[in-house]
This record gives structure tokens, sequence and C-alpha cells, in this order.
């Protein structure tokens, strides 16, 4: 039954009862029209089992169900393994979804900033800051909130934290040093400097969800680790010598560097001049060059890919560079599925459409709009609306939506999403 937590009190809701009228006589039974009742009864019985033989069960009504309610500062909250682990700033807790029980609470005596989840190790990790005493890192359980270890976090940037692995990265500028650690005991399984001045990736690996470490230095170096145990699986130098021009007030040079997949692309214009290089990764090997072409940040966008530079958005052949299509109205696009990107617009108060990947043809405006997975927010004053795919018509379904939330923070984790609100609690909605 979903919970409201409210000042440390839940209310269930009540079930109707149905009424009798026992005043009135009860009518004569009339044989013929008895037997013609219970032959239409038989036929209904015998279809309704059909129908549960052939489907299954009844189809789950769709909609947003409010499931749980915590109505006090909350410093970081994240979904996970069925439950909601949340962080107050003296407290961390874990809630058990949908029914929006407590499962249990460890508290801190320093203030907590933040926390992360390692489902594959039942590991939850917690970054709290004391007064003049630096930052710290604890790993607790997730089942049970006990402490697991801790230890000093100064100048440490969690990178990312699962398959049982916490991967941090200290030191910034010309040299940093990444570490992979044990999630669970906090044991150092490998540690390497690496000049990341120039990019560090690819994206997956921010989600635990990369093989190897891509670090590109300022002047090209490149070094590919794996992730498991940090070796070298390959290594190189894009040769980056980038030169400036007497007029300083508009840029002339500009470098990005990307990994898709197994590429790495990289964008440049120099003296006006642009150029877009493939690479594959390993080993390190040019495979194609375009020039004159669209400058910016490279993504997947499935039959094309995406090249940004915030002012427009083109998309350009996988196998050569070349522009298959320009959307000016459009600053940055990446894929939704299969056939269709998510893109925002270039003003301040972005707006958002879905567009068609193989035309770059828009396929439909969204208004204010946040894409979260599958899922999309829609803003529209004080009021937020969830759209969710609907596979019978390939286009989007609204399945509800939310008062006050503030959208621009909200995520998404499994079936449930969550979202602080201007009121100051913050709210999760189970997605059906």
């Amino acid at each position: 039954m979903p919970t409201r937590v409210l000042a440390g009190h839940a209310e269930p809701m009540a079930a109707g009862v149905p009424l009798i009228d026992l005043d009135r006589p009860l009518p004569v039974p009339d044989p013929g029209s008895a037997r013609t009742r219970m032959r239409s009864a038989l036929l209904l019985v015998a279809l309704v089992a059909i129908l549960l033989a052939l489907g299954g069960a009844a189809p789950a009504r769709h909609g947003l169900t409010s499931v749980l309610t915590v109505d006090e500062p909350v410093t970081s909250a994240e979904l996970g393994a069925g439950s909601l682990f949340l962080a107050t700033p003296k407290e961390v807790r874990r809630y058990a979804l949908p029914a929006g029980t407590r499962v249990w609470t460890t508290s801190s005596e320093v203030s907590v900033q933040n926390l992360w989840v390692d489902e594959d190790a039942g590991v939850v990790l917690v970054l709290a800051s004391g007064d003049g005493d630096g930052d710290s890192l604890t790993a607790l359980d997730a089942g049970t909130g006990r402490q697991l270890w801790s230890r000093p976090a100064t100048d440490t940037l969690v990178i990312t934290l699962s398959r049982g692995g916490l991967l941090t990265q200290t030191g910034f500028g010309e040299v940093a040093r990444l570490t992979l650690d044990d999630s669970r005991t906090g044991r150092r399984l490998w540690s390497r400097e690496v000049d990341p001045a120039g990019f560090l990736g690819p994206d997956e690996m921010y989600e635990g969800r990369s093989s190897m470490i891509v670090a590109v230095g300022a002047t090209g170096s490149v070094v590919v680790l794996s992730y498991a145990d940090g070796s070298v699986l390959a290594d190189g130098n894009l040769e980056l010598t980038l030169r400036t021009t007497a007029d300083h007030s508009v840029p002339a040079n500009f470098t990005s560097v990307s990994v898709v997949g197994d590429k790495l692309y990289l964008s440049r214009r120099v003296l006006g001049r642009a150029s877009l290089a493939a690479y594959s990764v390993r080993p390190l090997a040019e495979l194609w060059r375009s020039e004159g072409g669209p400058t910016g940040t490279v993504t997947d966008c499935g039959p094309v890919l995406c090249v940004a530079d915030t002012r427009w958005v083109t998309g350009v052949d996988p196998a050569g560079g070349g522009v298959r299509w320009e959307q000016p109205a459009w600053g940055v696009a990446y894929r939704y599925d299969g056939r269709r990107l998510f893109a925002y617009d270039n003003q301040e108060d972005a707006r958002a459409a879905l567009l068609d990947a193989g035309t770059g043809r828009v396929l439909r405006t969204l208004g204010q709009s946040r894409q979260l997975g599958d899922l999309i927010l829609r803003s529209d004053g004080s009021r937020t609306f969830v759209t969710v795919p609907d596979p019978a018509t390939g286009d989007l379904r609204t399945v509800g939506a939310v008062t006050d939330a503030a959208w621009f923070r909200c995520q998404v984790g499994g079936d449930y999403l969550i979202c602080p609100t201007l009121r100051g609690d913050t709210s999760v909605w189970r997605v059906s």
C-alpha cells in the first residue's frame, strides 16, 4: 500500500464497503430466467479463463503513483536495489520501495555531502566533511548500514562506484593519479599516474559501464588503460600543437576529444580550418579524416555521429565524416532510441524536441523538457508532466504529473522517479 512519510507517521487508505437494503421483499425466482443467467455466467467464466490463458494476468494500469515523501533537508539520494538510499546532513538511510518503510539508519558525526550506491557489491559510499578535518569517504554495507571502512579523502574526486570497484582521481592539472579500490574492503587494486588535462573518459566510465579508461594529455599524449587492472592497453600521440592568432576576440583554435564505442574522434579548428578525424583505440591508429566540416563534441546518434558545438548540431557519416544533415535551430542532440534523437535548442531557457536520427527532421517539439533514461520530463509552470515511450504507437504517452518539482534535479532508477520539490521535501513516485 502506498505510504506517505510525514513527521514520522504513515496514513493508510480506507477500502469501500458495499451496502445491502434489507427492507425490500425478495423477488419471486423465475426458473427459466435463472437457467438463462446460469448459462450466461458459465459463458462469462469460460471467456475470462480463455483471456487469462492467452494473456496472463490482467494488464497493470499505467500511471504515476506516489510511494514516499521525506519532509526534511536531503543532501543526496540514490535509487537502487529496489530501495531509496538517502542522506540528510547527519544521517544515511535506506527505504524499501514501494512500501516506503525505513530499513536502517546510520548516524554521522560530520556533515554528509554525497553518496553513491554499488548494487553489485552491496555498498553505499558516503562523502562527509568535518569542520577543519577535511573530507572523508566511508563505505557502508547496503543491507545493514554498518560501516565497512573509512579514510580521509582530501583533494579526491569520486569518478564511479560500480562492479565492486571505487575509481577515484587525486591531484589535478598536468598530473593526476587514478586509483581503483575494492569497494567492500577499501583495498587498493591498482594505481597509476596519468595526464588527463585534455580528456578523461569515455562517458560510460563515469557510469561504471566501460572496460577501458582513455586519458589524453594537453599536448595529445594518449594512454588507454584496462579498467580491471590498470594495465596499458594502447598508447600514442595525437600531436596537438595549437597556435594562437593576433586577434584574440574570436578564438581561431578549437580542440575536442570524444570516445564513442571503440573509436576516438578528434575535432579541430586551427586558424579557421576545421577537421574531424577518427581513430581506432586499440591500437591508436587513424581511420579517416574529413576536412572542412563541423567542429564540436562527437556523440553516438545511431545511424549518424552527432557533432555539436552548442550553436548547432550536425549529423555526419560514421564511415567517413561526410555531412548528412544540419540543424542550426538545435545546439546539441544525442540518442533517445534506435531512430530518434533528443535535442536542445540554443536559448537560455532551453526547449527540446525529438529529431529523426537519419534526416535531422523535427518529429515532435517538447517545450521545456529533460530526458532521464526512457522518461521525458516536461515543465509547464508549477507542473511537471512525465512521459514514457508507448510501444504500441511508437509515440510518447503521458503517465502523470507532479506539482512543484525541481525537475532539473530529478533522478530515475528502475521503475522509480525521485525529485526534490520547491517546498523543500523529497518525493518518490513509481512509474508504470
